[in-house]
């Protein structure tokens, strides 16, 4: 596959994932990490199967996508423990787990059982997760990280917080991708015109969860304040609602839970994108995928000045200069909203976000053996 370097030696890979996260289903949707890690090394010549564990339903599945093997079943069900005894007759080189630290314990487990070494990809900062326990005391996240032979990241701010001298050698930062085929500029009228919004609007768009700490509330003041003093501004919304997020005044567009495949169109009909994102333990450590699929569109952005958008993408922050704003201040995010409007500041694409870019680079890495020690000292 393009992209990937298929002259490296083939290995067998079991990638153990989330089915469904940030409101998207990994398998039917082809989503982010989870899908897309394993279905670019596939594609590059290597024998990866998928195994992803349903929190939400109880659908059992075992399909091919190319060259991708997958398999879905709910967690402590019969066809886990089935797909888990298939996983050690495949006898993989390489297991990676990523969506929580309980796919972490299951993937470490089969590790060390089938004599693998063990990716732990820390795609969040798991133990802020509210089903997250330490039964009498004992901490699996820190467990699981110490054990590691490598262990991924998507944010520098999260590989920073937890790196130590001794781990910095297995710690690689794999950011969330794009789909450059998927998420490019489209013209703004037709997209409006898809989507049955006024051509003549100025629209700000955000996309995504909305709970408190993703400021989705200081957004909508921001917005009201705008209006209050003349420019007409409409919001355009997509997402899972959270009860504390009223989003029923007319000048708001909400339009629900969208399909992945149709984020193109709403990114590409809005004249301003918002990350107002405010400062928390969980959102500073983050990644987000939107801020990759918001940069690819090359459509204006505002966003506040957290680590989330800041410390991941810090050349694109100095090119908003005006258009970053003070996370928590309604006001501040007013202000950037006005000044993108006027001056329509776009952000640089960064060279590394395509998925090909980062199978390549991640696959480069886990190619490398770890120290032998690895296990013992690691953070």
């Amino acid at each position: 596959m393009s992209g990937v370097d298929s002259s490296a030696p083939r290995q067998k890979i079991l990638f153990l994932g989330k089915r469904h996260y940030t409101n998207k289903d990994a398998w039917t949707e082809r989503f982010g990490r989870i899908y897309r890690l394993p279905a670019q090394w596939a594609r590059a010549g290597h024998e990866v199967r998928l195994w992803l564990i349903d929190y939400h339903g109880r659908e059992i599945v075992e399909a091919t996508d190319g060259d991708l093997a997958v398999s879905s079943c709910p967690p402590l069900s019969l066809g886990l423990f089935v797909r888990a005894a298939r996983a050690l007759r495949f006898r993989p080189a390489v297991v990676v787990a990523s969506g929580d630290c309980y796919i972490g314990g299951l993937g470490w487990l089969l590790a060390r059982l089938s004599g693998a070494r063990f990716v732990f990809d820390v795609y969040d900062k798991y133990d802020e997760f509210a089903g997250y326990v330490r039964p009498l005391g004992w901490d699996l996240f820190g467990f699981l990280r110490r054990h590691a032979d490598w262990r991924l990241y998507p944010s520098t701010p999260l590989a920073t917080f937890y790196r130590t001298a001794q781990s910095e050698a297995h710690d690689l930062v794999v950011a969330n991708g794009v789909d450059e085929n998927v998420f490019r500029p489209l013209p703004m009228a037709d997209c409006r015109a898809r989507l049955g919004l006024p051509q003549d609007a100025k629209i700000i768009g955000y996309f995504g969860s909305m709970e408190a700490d993703r400021g989705v509330n200081d957004l909508i003041a921001a917005v009201a304040r705008l209006r209050e003093a003349g420019e007409p501004i409409r919001l355009l919304v997509c997402g899972r609602q959270d009860p504390a997020t009223p989003l029923t005044r007319e000048w708001i567009d909400y339009r629900g839970l969208v399909a992945h495949a149709d984020m193109p169109a709403y990114l590409n009909a809005c004249d301003v994108l918002a990350l107002p994102y405010r400062s928390s333990p969980f959102m500073d450590m983050g990644a987000s995928c939107k801020i990759a699929e918001y940069l690819m569109c090359r459509r204006p952005i505002v966003s506040t000045r957290t680590p989330n958008f800041v410390g991941n993408f810090p050349r694109q922050a100095d090119e908003l200069g005006e258009g970053v704003s003070t996370a928590g201040d309604s006001d501040d995010l007013a202000r950037a909203i006005s000044h993108q409007l006027q001056h329509r500041l776009v952000p640089s694409v960064p060279e590394d976000m395509t998925w090909t870019t980062i199978a390549q680079q991640a696959l480069a890495f886990l190619s490398t053996p770890p120290a032998p020690d690895a296990r013992a000292r690691s953070s």
